[in-house]
């Protein structure tokens, strides 16, 4: 068997609440073309509808603080050489 390699990608989401604490969710396989204007929209959205609330107090969601794709790739080796 040979080595196998496997890639996933995420889009890590930093969340702001108003009472200071925070929050990251991450969502699995994104599509390629994410941008600033999506983010920007996305954050908009969020606090019109208040999709999210804070978990210790309730607190109302304030921004998306930062927002990361991450690409992972992981190599599996065949040790065995068959």
């Amino acid at each position: 068997m040979a080595d196998k390699v496997k890639v996933t990608s995420n889009l890590k989401i930093d969340c702001d609440f108003v009472d200071g604490d925070t929050r990251a969710f991450s969502l699995k396989n994104p599509k390629s073309t994410v941008s600033a204007s999506d983010m920007t929209n996305l954050n908009q959205f969020m606090q019109m509808n208040g999709v999210l609330i804070g978990d210790k107090y309730s607190a109302t969601f304030l921004r998306i603080a930062k927002a990361s794709k991450i690409t992972k790739s992981t190599k599996t080796l065949d040790i065995d050489g068959e």
